[in-house]
């Protein structure tokens, strides 16, 4: 796909304002300020805050928020809605915004974790979605789930709803959800005789991917590229794929216990065949944020968001799906969340804000006005024209078909350090086995030190 043949994207992306009303056809926008005024109860009562003077009283309400910077185009998003939600709330309700740097490490979450500790916690926070069960346990969230009616928790994918809930309690909401896939240069692809798959059931097997890796790595350009952060989420964004599709589980069910989970044989085999790209030189295991756009490898492990910078390529390029071993298909879906914390002395106006930033016309706009990300309500998905086909359409079937979610557990934040840690160092040579005993012996000490009753 060349940058200026990616007709229906690149239209949206230019889009400045959001996305028009309920009313508005799929494939249409329309410049309109978002019309997410209304919040839902359960109880079938609709109100809103300019309607209500129960809800905020005769004077504003001020209401702080946190979000992190992990990417410009999603920050620039959230900074335009607070705008947004101001402008059409002033005297109501007023956000106070704090853009917080994640960096390639766990930064933001160094922060709400000390936030926490001193019980400075802001009105409303993001987390994102593997934390919201680690939050939730700790009392930094609160439920929501009675601010949304049933209709409205069936519009959201069942990742979405899964990655937000904790213990049977929903605590917080996304906008976009992520789901990674292959990027190819389509060009290189094409000169090398190699045609990419389009179909789920036409997926790569390990040994596929391995050999077209392997047939494109020369002249100083990689056939893979796995790397978009040597530390932080990404690891486990990046690497979770590849477990599940071998059939490995990484933690018990209830999300106790990790030893014979992570260090399984299969999850042992997935190390060894990752290992097996690094040790053969077929990926950097130091590469450029831009290595891919730059021409310098062939594939690309990635998410959505990377497509606004690829109008900026000289290349064709395309989406395929993540290499599967066996008849299980599996994808790493999620993203950042929602949610109201103890703190907040006004969890009706809080909730105003949140849904403002969840409904459809946001979520359809996080999409073409922030970074891309698939939206988390199916009825957003009748205000864009751009999952109809292409790239896009394979973008979206693989959240719809291959969504998994990252394990929900309270230790979640100790397991996907380790694992970060674990599995760069297996890249880098470390022993397998001994990488993954790791991961399951630092989980289940943290467990039973903090968590098993």
């Amino acid at each position: 796909m060349k940058k200026r043949m990616v007709s229906s994207l690149l239209a949206a992306l230019m889009i400045t304002t959001l996305l028009g009303g309920c009313g508005t056809k799929q494939g249409e926008t329309t410049k309109a300020e978002p019309a997410v005024a209304e919040t839902e109860k359960s109880e079938g009562n609709t109100e809103t805050v300019k309607e209500s003077e129960a809800k905020t009283g005769d004077t504003e309400v001020e209401l702080s928020f946190w979000y992190p910077i992990s990417q410009e185009s999603e920050a620039n998003w959230y900074a335009m809605m607070v705008q947004k939600f101001n402008e059409e709330y002033a005297g109501k309700i007023k956000i106070l915004e704090t853009a917080n740097t994640r960096g390639e490490s766990f930064a933001y979450e160094d922060k709400v974790s000390a936030a926490a500790a001193t019980n400075s916690l802001p009105d409303i926070l993001m987390a994102d979605g593997p934390n919201v069960a680690s939050y939730a346990y700790s009392n930094m969230f609160i439920p929501i789930e009675d601010y949304f009616t049933e209709e409205e928790m069936k519009d959201f994918l069942p990742s979405t709803i899964a990655q937000g809930t904790y213990d049977g309690h929903f605590y917080a909401v996304g906008m976009g959800e992520g789901i990674i896939n292959i990027y190819y240069n389509k060009d290189m692809l094409d000169a090398a005789g190699i045609t990419a798959p389009e179909k789920i059931e036409d997926a790569w097997t390990w040994d596929e991917y391995y050999d077209v890796c392997k047939k494109l790595t020369k002249d100083g350009i990689y056939g893979g590229n796995f790397i978009q952060e040597k530390s932080g989420e990404w690891i486990i964004v990046a690497f979770q794929p590849f477990l599940v599709a071998n059939g490995a589980q990484l933690l018990s069910d209830d999300g106790s216990t990790a030893e014979g989970y992570i260090n399984s044989e299969k999850a042992i085999q997935t190390g060894i065949y990752l290992q097996k790209f690094a040790d053969e030189g077929l990926i950097n295991v130091d590469p450029t944020a831009t290595e891919f756009q730059e021409g310098k490898c062939a594939t690309k492990l990635a998410g959505a968001w990377i497509i606004p910078t690829l109008e900026q390529a000289d290349f064709n390029w395309g989406v395929t799906y993540i290499p599967q071993e066996e008849a299980y298909a599996g994808s790493t879906s999620g993203g950042w969340t929602v949610g109201v914390t103890p703190n907040c002395q006004n969890v009706d106006a809080a909730m105003e804000f949140i849904h403002y930033l969840s409904s459809p016309e946001a979520c359809a706009s996080f999409t073409v006005d922030g970074p891309a990300y698939p939206p988390v309500r199916y009825s957003a998905y009748d205000l864009l024209d751009i999952y109809d086909d292409g790239p896009n359409k394979i973008i979206k079937e693989t959240l719809f078909e291959e969504g998994h979610a990252r394990p929900a557990t309270p230790n979640y934040p100790i397991f996907t350090q380790k694992f970060s840690e674990a599995f760069y160092d297996i890249l880098l040579g470390a022993d397998v086995k001994t990488s993954l005993d790791d991961i399951a012996n630092a989980f289940d000490k943290e467990w039973e030190a903090t968590y098993a009753k």
